[in-house]
């Protein structure tokens, strides 16, 4: 299997980076739903970086185990409490890994007044507009924000077919399809997620999730069929948000009737990808890592 790091392909900026990182000796790792923020945790202490988890929404007791820190659970809209405590730790340095919605918001509207002077001053709350900010409040307080690439460098695939079924004419033609309103949603920070079948678009992600645009995908075909498309926005922010897959990716994508998987090569992470490549062959799914699908090579195999 071809894995390979496309974040520092540049010579000056993946030296650049190491120097960066070489000096780092402690870390806040804000982290999010699912397993990037523990991969980033044990790749960071491999290095011999101590790790702070600062835990957005529910406890992470395995993350704490990991990191052996008890670290601290935070609200995103409490923006000067969670900045103090970065300072009280000692942290000039942190990683944001994993999934956090902004339904957290919803669900837990505590906001102090630091956020609600954003709230007043951005003119719309998306993605890289609240991260971008969020990241600019750091950085006030002397706190740099590192790539996740940094600690996730064997995450990420190339050009390949991971699976052992290769597209059809027919999935390819979509394939094309989705990957382009994909890049355009990105561009507009919707989302990265797009859901094709039959030159349809059955859904597009939003602040629901991926998982749930693949549940809501599969609700109208009626789990008959389609392909997922998950692509970088363009001009990724390396620091936040890089677009990943994992085992549970393909089994929502089955209970949801889709069976394929198109990502793009060098800007995806994929969690399990030996998992991911058996599971697809056992349920005759198709996983396609291309960074143009309009020039693939069908024969080209992990």
């Amino acid at each position: 299997m071809a894995l390979m790091n496309p974040i520092h392909s540049s010579g000056k900026r993946e030296s650049a980076n190491k120097i960066e990182l070489a000096k780092v000796t402690r870390i806040g790792l804000v982290a999010g739903e699912g397993q990037l923020p523990l991969h980033v945790a044990r790749n960071a202490m491999i290095q011999g970086i101590d790790v702070v988890p600062f835990m957005v929404g529910s406890d992470n007791s395995k993350l704490r185990d990991t990191c052996k820190h008890k670290g601290h659970r935070i609200v995103p809209g409490l923006v000067r409490r969670n900045l103090e405590l970065m300072l009280q730790e000692k942290v000039s340095h942190v990683v944001f890994a994993g999934k956090v919605n902004k339904w957290v918001l919803l669900r837990d509207p505590r906001i102090d007044d630091v956020a609600v002077e954003a709230i007043r001053k951005l003119s719309r709350l998306n993605d890289d507009a609240v991260m971008l900010w969020i990241i600019g409040q750091m950085e006030q307080k002397g706190i740099r924000i590192l790539p996740q690439a940094d600690f996730l460098q064997d995450l990420f695939l190339s050009e390949c077919h991971l699976s052992s079924r290769a597209p059809n004419e027919m999935e390819m033609r979509d394939a094309r399809y989705g990957f382009e309103i994909a890049k355009e949603m990105g561009r507009l920070d919707i989302g990265q997620t797009i859901v094709v079948h039959s030159g349809m678009i059955l859904a597009v992600e939003a602040i629901e999730g991926t998982d749930e645009c693949l549940k809501r995908a599969g609700q109208v075909s009626g789990k008959k069929g389609g392909l997922v498309v998950k692509v970088a926005k363009p001009g990724q922010d390396q620091r936040f948000d890089i677009p990943t897959v994992g085992l549970r990716t393909l089994k929502t994508m089955r209970k949801a009737g889709l069976h394929m998987l198109v990502t793009e090569a060098n800007q995806t992470m994929y969690l399990e990808p030996e998992e991911m490549a058996a599971y697809a062959d056992r349920h005759n799914m198709i996983i396609l890592s291309t960074a143009d699908p309009s020039v693939v090579n069908p024969d080209q195999k992990a």
